[in-house]
């Protein structure tokens, strides 16, 4: 029976059509910065692109994994390999590990057999375990650790020995969450410690139980951009300079770009994104614009994109609320019975929501830090629930005109005040955090 880590969770999100609007019924040609906290009367005011998206170059991307990756590795070579990634060991640990290492193979000459020494004795010796530290130096010590704790120390032994090794995690079909290595001996070879195998790279049907999903290493990286495989994509993960608009590539080197999902913060002059139609996801189990895009006020999603869409300064996927920018100061949902939670969370320069042609929330923060959220009795008629949540605003004024049966909690400085009051419709959870 083969041996697997603890499976990897991974989570939908979903997106379509953006926009913006305005306090006039006219549609601007530009994308411009709302001013000060409008109240829209004219809804179907939609900003609309005010730059192009990238253009189709022809290139594609492969539905398999694997197959992708090995065309990758083979256009980037062993080069990509700069260290040991994020493995996590000191400089004392790792040199008790290569001494140990310089030991193994000290009769041992050619490259692959080196390699083959270090991969029997880590496969011989270290020992299937649950819930242990699987860092390299206690695997190394305990002789204890699962997929990942094998896939550790292998790479830092075989980097000890000066052979190029890195990290992939993903998925061992049909069993769940894995971990292993690619190895570069020559050539590259696709190297499973926890079940004692290994394959030629170049021959993906032979390991089709292993679907790579995240690789310990950069892929590529220009003046602009740096890119690395994630969540099955060739995914861009740090923007490095931009203007004001943010045009997201369709390809680098030859490989189609199809997922936008930063692990750095984006340069704080970019306010618009323009997603272009090869892009598949903004993220799977997190999306990193979320966190790392706190000036974006507008993304834009081509209309061919089969993937996603945007109206509103939001972007949908499968018909669902995906992205909110986190600098958009007016918001428009589309039509819909039902905001899920935590939609606007971290939305800290939000002042209209606009659901349904309707504005059903206006923030105001003054300048000595007071905040007043309403919502227009307009919207409704009958009764549902909405949950609002307001945190680290130290004066909070709270004015409802729909209902009469609001509940509110306890408030102090600093401190996060929930209420909960009575509307027809939907359920909407923002949070405006100052």
């Amino acid at each position: 029976m083969k041996k697997t880590c603890i499976p990897f969770i991974f989570c939908l999100f979903f997106a379509s059509f953006l926009a913006c609007g305005d306090s006039q019924n006219d549609i601007p040609t530009t994308p411009e910065e709302p001013k000060g906290p409008t109240i829209i009367e004219g809804i179907n005011a939609i900003v609309q692109p005010g730059a192009s998206f990238a253009k189709d170059d022809g290139t594609i991307t492969h539905e398999s994994p694997a197959k992708l990756v090995a065309e990758l590795l083979t256009e980037t070579g062993p080069e990509i390999i700069k260290g040991l990634g994020y493995i996590s060991f000191t400089e004392k640990e790792y040199q008790e590990i290569k001494e140990f290492t310089d030991q193994l193979v000290k009769e041992v000459k050619k490259p692959f057999d080196i390699y083959s020494t270090i991969f029997k004795w880590v496969t011989t010796n270290v020992v299937y375990t649950n819930g242990v530290n699987n860092d390299p130096y206690p695997v190394f010590k305990n002789l204890q650790g699962v997929c990942q704790g094998y896939a550790n120390l292998l790479s830092v032994m075989l980097h000890s020995q000066k052979i190029y090794a890195f990290i992939a995690n993903g998925i061992l079909n049909p069993v769940g969450g894995h971990a292993w290595n690619y190895v570069y001996i020559d050539q590259w070879y696709v190297s499973d410690p926890t079940n004692n195998s290994h394959f030629l790279m170049s021959d993906p049907s032979s390991y089709t139980h292993l679907v790579p999903l995240q690789l310990d290493v950069n892929l590529f990286e220009d003046e602009q951009f740096v890119f690395n495989f994630y969540e099955g994509h060739l995914n861009i993960r740090e923007v490095k300079e931009s203007g004001k608009q943010l045009i997201v590539p369709f390809s680098t080197n030859g490989f189609q770009v199809t997922s936008f999902n930063p692990d750095t913060e984006l340069p704080s002059n970019i306010e618009e994104i323009y997603i272009g139609k090869n892009i598949q996801t903004l993220g799977e189990s997190l999306i990193g614009l979320d966190i790392h895009a706190p000036s974006v006020k507008y993304a834009f999603v081509d209309t061919s994109n089969q993937k996603m869409e945007s109206y509103g300064q939001v972007v949908y996927r499968n018909a669902f609320t995906y992205y909110v920018p986190a600098a958009a100061t007016i918001i428009q949902f589309k039509d819909y019975d039902t905001l899920g939670k935590n939609i606007l969370k971290g939305h800290n320069k939000v002042e209209t929501v606009v659901l349904n042609g309707k504005i059903i929330g206006v923030s105001k923060i003054n300048s000595k830090g007071s905040a007043t959220f309403k919502f227009t009795s307009k919207m409704f008629s009958n009764h549902a629930t909405i949950n609002l949540v307001l945190a680290s605003i130290k004066n909070i004024i709270l004015s409802f005109k729909c209902c009469s049966n609001a509940k509110t909690s306890s408030l102090e400085d600093n401190s996060m005040l929930a209420f909960s009051l009575s509307v027809k419709g939907f359920i909407l959870f923002p949070i405006i955090e100052r």
